[in-house]
This record gives C-alpha cells, sequence and structure tokens, in this order.
C-alpha cells in the first residue's frame, strides 16, 4: 500500500540564525538536540542491523557458503551469536540499510525472466482474460561452481511497472530492476552470500497475465505457483522463503495460505492478515474500505489496449465495500465469501508448517498492529516457530526510522 504525505505548515514567526566564529565551542542545548539525532539514527540502523542478522539467521541452513563466514573452528560463527549477545557485535552503522557483519564473495549474474503458468479453478478462470494465465518473474542467481543448489529470497506485490503509459504519474520500475523496498536490499546483501532473488509481479500487474483479484483466491494461487516453480528448478536447492512490505507482506500470508512444500519461510512487514480486518475492527470501520479495491485496480493497470480486460473480480471488489455500508440493515453487514476468500490467516495456522518472522512498527496506522498481535501467539500455538521484531516505528523497515 502507498503512503500518504501532508505538507508541512510553515511558521510565520521570523527566525534569526548566529554564525559562530570557528572553534567556538557549541551551546549544550544544541549538543543535546544533535546527540539525539544522532541516538535516534544509530538506534534504527542498529534495529535494523539485528533484524538483517536475524533473517539471516532465519534462512542460513538453506545457504551454500559458510567457510568465509566462520570465525575459526573452535569458535561460534557470527551468525550464531545469541541474539541477547548481538548488541556488543561489531556491527556496520554507517550505511543507509542494515548490513550483515561480512560480505559475501560471490558475484551477481545477469537477471533472466520468466513466465510461470498457472492452473486456476473454473471460478477464477474468467472469460474477459482468454489468454493463457501467466506469472511473470525475474530472477537473479549467484555465480557459484556449476552442480551447487541455492536457496531462493522472494518478493511479490502489484507494484511493478505501472502509471506512465496513458495515466497520469512517471511509471514505476519493472521487476527487472530490484526494488527499493526488498529487492536492492536482498540483491547487495544476501544474494552475495550465495541466495538467489526473485521478483514477481501479482496477476495483472507488471507482465502477469489474467486479472487483478486483490487479495484473492486467483491472486493466492498465482503466487503459490511461484514459489512451487522456484523450488522446482534445477539450480534450486528447494527452499523458498518471502519478505516485503505492506501489500508485498500480505503476499507472504497468501503464499502460506494453501502452502508449497518448498515454502520454508515467511518474513511479513506490516502485511495483513485479511482485508476485512484492515478496515473493520474494534467495533468501528475506515472509509478508505469504499475505494480500496477500486484504487488498486486503477492505479496499477495502464490505460493501453495491452491491459484491456473484464473480470468479475474488477466489479465484486469495488462494489462488495458499499453493499456493506449501503445494505447493512439489510444483511451487507454480515460475513460474506468476499471477505472470507481475503482472510488469510485462519489457513496459514491450519496449513502452514515454515517458520515466521513478524516484523511491525507499533505507530503504524496504514496496517494497524492489530494484525501482528495477537497473530504472533496464535501462530505459536499453532506450533508454528515463530519470532517478531517491534518498535516505535510507522509503517516502515526497521532499519529506516
Amino acid at each position: 500500500m502507498r503512503g500518504t504525505s501532508s505538507p508541512c505548515s510553515m511558521s510565520e514567526e521570523v527566525l534569526e540564525a548566529e554564525l559562530l566564529p570557528e572553534m567556538v565551542p557549541i551551546p549544550s542545548e544544541y549538543k543535546e538536540g544533535l546527540s539525539q539525532s544522532r541516538r535516534r539514527m544509530q538506534l534504527g540502523i542498529g534495529v535494523g542491523a539485528v533484524f538483517a542478522l536475524f533473517v539471516f539467521g532465519l534462512l542460513v541452513s538453506t545457504t551454500v557458503q559458510t567457510y568465509n563466514e566462520v570465525r575459526a573452528e573452535d569458535e561460534t560463527p557470527w551468525w550464531a551469536t545469541p541474539l541477547n549477545e548481538r548488541a556488543d557485535m561489531d556491527l556496520p552503522m554507517d550505511t543507509l540499510r542494515a548490513q550483515l557483519p561480512v560480505n559475501g564473495s560471490y558475484e551477481v549474474l545477469p537477471y533472466t525472466e520468466h513466465f510461470v503458468e498457472v492452473d486456476l479453478p473454473a471460478s477464477e478462470d474468467d472469460l474477459g482474460t482468454p489468454g493463457d494465465d501467466l506469472m511473470h518473474v525475474a530472477l537473479w542467481l549467484p555465480d557459484v561452481p556449476e552442480g551447487t543448489k541455492v536457496p531462493v529470497i522472494m518478493t511479490i506485490h502489484p507494484y511493478y511497472d505501472f502509471g506512465g503509459e496513458g495515466i497520469a504519474g512517471d511509471d514505476s520500475a519493472p521487476n527487472t530492476v530490484p526494488d527499493g523496498g526488498v529487492g536492492k536490499w536482498v540483491y547487495d546483501t544476501f544474494v552475495p552470500h550465495g541466495y538467489a532473488l526473485a521478483q514477481a509481479s501479482t496477476f495483472g500487474t507488471g507482465q502477469s497475465t489474467h486479472c487483478q483479484d486483490v487479495k484473492g483466491l486467483g491472486e493466492q494461487i498465482g503466487i503459490q505457483a511461484v514459489v512451487q516453480w522456484l523450488g522446482e528448478q534445477n539450480w534450486s536447492n528447494g527452499n523458498v522463503g518471502l519478505m516485503g512490505k505492506s501489500y508485498a507482506g500480505t503476499t507472504n500470508w497468501e503464499a502460506a495460505q494453501n502452502p508449497s512444500e518448498h515454502l520454508k519461510t515467511i518474513v511479513p512487514i506490516s502485511g495483513s492478515i485479511g482485508v476485512q480486518e484492515m478496515f473493520y475492527r474494534n467495533g468501528s470501520s475506515e472509509s478508505r474500505a469504499m475505494l480500496y479495491d477500486a484504487l488498486y485496480e486503477g492505479a496499477t493497470a495502464d490505460a493501453t489496449t495491452d491491459d484491456m480486460r473484464m473480470c468479475q473480480d474488477d466489479a465484486i471488489g469495488p462494489l462488495n465495500p458499499f453493499t456493506t455500508w449501503a445494505g447493512a440493515d439489510f444483511g451487507g453487514a454480515s460475513w460474506n465469501d468476499y471477505w472470507d476468500e481475503r482472510r488469510h490467516l485462519p489457513d496459514v495456522l491450519e496449513n502452514y508448517n515454515g517458520s515466521v518472522y513478524l516484523v511491525w512498527g507499533l505507530q503504524d496506522w496504514n496496517v494497524d498492529p492489530y494484525h501482528a498481535f495477537p497473530t504472533y501467539q496464535l501462530l505459536k500455538d499453532a506450533g508454528i516457530h515463530t519470532r517478531a521484531i517491534a518498535g516505535q516505528w510507522a509503517h516502515n523497515y526497521p532499519d529506516q526510522l
């Protein structure tokens, strides 16, 4: 989901600044402000570094490279440092994003593009899209010795390659460019350690075909098909992890609803556990429900002939919140199939056998922490290996405070 920004108000007060001559001591009140800013920046990078370490530790059992990352034979490897001791590690604190203590040694091969054919049930196979149902995937592999099999980290969402073609705004980058959310970070940090990076577009977005079934069954099956495909490739060791924020975090839950045996871990960062839970909770509702599907379908499709389609979800999705509101007294407020199809957590609790690393800002007013807690406890009660990092940040990454 896209965040919104509001213009800053300008104070009418005229401020005067005094230039201090060189070597004059900075007043203590200014020092305190500078010190607080530095501490805040270091806290963000520090929290993010722990985040990076945990993600790496979660996935390290699938990696292909260890010999460069072990200090000495009789010492504990850095990635196995207990959580309560990681604050004492010599971590890089001067980078834009959190980094691992040791750089990987593998070069990254040029990306390749792939189309994964998806077998959809009749209920999702719209007559308005008569072509093949294809998911588009961009892939980066490490340059490992021949025959070496590698694990995969994937991020998937509807935000690739839209805008600028028949509608206002610049065109967003395609999925063949590592994105600024998770993709570039994985490309820089994990691929050199022997992981593959996959970036995929959900149905009806980017170069993926079919309809944009916002968080519905068709979208879920498409995501699960890509995970299965990644785990079956001859260069893959069969272990796939998903990671992403907001909508790209929700796709993690979708992958885990009816998961491929290759899905080993998910890292949903502020990813909703269900569409209904986004807008209706604690006896209140949000007005953004009215335009949620319509805005996604309109914003992520270009007004060009290659995106022409007629899908049932293009009508059902935008209309359902209106009928829920306008027809509340006539049964509209009752739970229905539309909401049930887009409620991800119950299926995850019943079907998923991998691990989960929840990442959440407790000041997130976009995807409320309600989606993380009590989800954390529900996952643990279901026997799912679960960890979480939460703190005083908003709808963001923990190393971007």
